[in-house]
């Protein structure tokens, strides 16, 4: 009697394991059919064609081996989502998944998700982070993107990374602000449909193991109808102190958002203050950098590297750009193709005074001209 309660034990119980795996590969088809039709959805409303980049889909086996079974030691971030560091066809790869419990509705981080997948397709550009895959066979898409080894030009401006010397130079500053703006005039004018970022700020420019800048988290990202000049949106996206105060107005998006999430990024390069810290009691970093400016005491906030290793003319040439990118009105900013010209005469400027100082260094008796 004991023999035969015991094999209807290990029956039922190999039902209910059944019954689980049948109930679990159910849910990753249906995942995979509603969010396959909502990315398939969002393509055809970006108007994407044969120029866009191709993506690998991967199973939910995949990430989970990928991840060892989501370890959390292979954690390197958390906030909107939490990131993974894994290996997929042989190469390391960030692995991005739903991340901590969050007042959006399921719907919005569903769309953020996909909505990183559609623009990156659109996107092939040396300073964009690469997006490899995604995997839909979750409740939430999982994505899959190059893994980049040297933190975010936050970590470095804020001392957050784990290297000793972990403070840029001012003309690498340049440099990876520079290369930046590369990534945004190409979503700005390299496209048939303008890709306005609407996220852009210091913790999503991340840095590759040979410091070239690399544009990430297209999130918020949204693309212009032809013959539009906004995208009208309904609700109010971005980060806390990088966000255009007209489009806060409007909610009207246009490449001018993205210009000024960049000049305050400038203005963090040049003082290594974050956006949202106070300043003579009230004033937050923009409103004390256009105070600064105004007083003509703009050298009293700048970082000290940058002063140690900068000139007063390329300090100022810097400072005067970060300005007109900051204007409270979209019209008075400069366009990106602009803000390029610029930041290349500045990294021009510093690379030419630089030469000159070694090679006077280097052969004091002979002229360097």
């Amino acid at each position: 009697m004991s023999l035969w309660r015991s094999m209807m034990g290990m029956i039922k119980e190999k039902s209910i394991r059944m019954e689980k795996a049948r109930q679990l590969f159910e849910a990753k088809e249906e995942y995979f059919i509603c969010n396959g039709a909502m990315l398939l959805e969002k393509q055809v409303t970006c108007n994407q064609g044969r120029d866009t980049e191709p993506i690998k889909i991967f199973s939910a086996k995949d990430i989970q081996q990928a991840t060892n079974n989501y370890d959390p030691n292979l954690i390197f971030g958390s906030v909107i989502a939490t990131v993974y560091k894994g290996t997929l066809d042989e190469r390391e790869v960030a692995i991005k998944v739903k991340g901590p419990p969050t007042h959006w509705p399921f719907e919005k981080m569903v769309d953020f998700f996909l909505n990183q997948v559609t623009i990156k397709q659109l996107i092939s550009h040396k300073n964009v982070m690469r997006l490899y895959g995604c995997c839909l066979e979750t409740e939430i898409p999982m994505l899959v993107f190059e893994f980049i080894s040297n933190g975010t030009l936050f970590d470095h401006l804020n001392g957050k990374c784990n290297e000793i010397h972990c403070r840029i130079s001012w003309l690498e500053r340049v440099r990876i602000v520079t290369e930046t703006s590369y990534a945004l005039c190409y979503m700005h004018y390299g496209r048939p449909r303008p890709i306005v970022h609407l996220n852009v700020k210091s913790s999503n420019i991340f840095l590759d193991e040979s410091w070239t800048a690399k544009l990430s988290n297209f999130g918020f990202s949204v693309s212009i109808a032809p013959g539009e000049d906004f995208f009208q949106s309904s609700s109010i996206e971005g980060t806390i102190g990088y966000i255009d105060p007209e489009y806060l107005e409007t909610l009207r998006v246009t490449e001018k958002c993205d210009v000024y999430g960049f000049g305050v990024v400038l203005v963090e390069v040049l003082t290594s203050h974050y956006p949202t810290e106070t300043f003579l009691g009230h004033m937050n970093l923009v409103d004390y950098f256009v105070f600064s400016m105004k007083e003509n005491r703009i050298l009293q906030i700048v970082d000290d590297v940058v002063l140690s290793q900068g000139s007063n003319e390329d300090i100022q040439a810097f400072a005067e750009l970060a300005l007109r990118c900051i204007k409270k009105k979209g019209d008075e900013r400069l366009s990106m193709r602009e803000v390029t010209l610029e930041l290349r005469r500045i990294q021009h400027l510093i690379r030419s005074k630089q030469n000159k100082e070694t090679c006077s260094a280097q052969l004091p008796l002979m002229s360097c001209n």
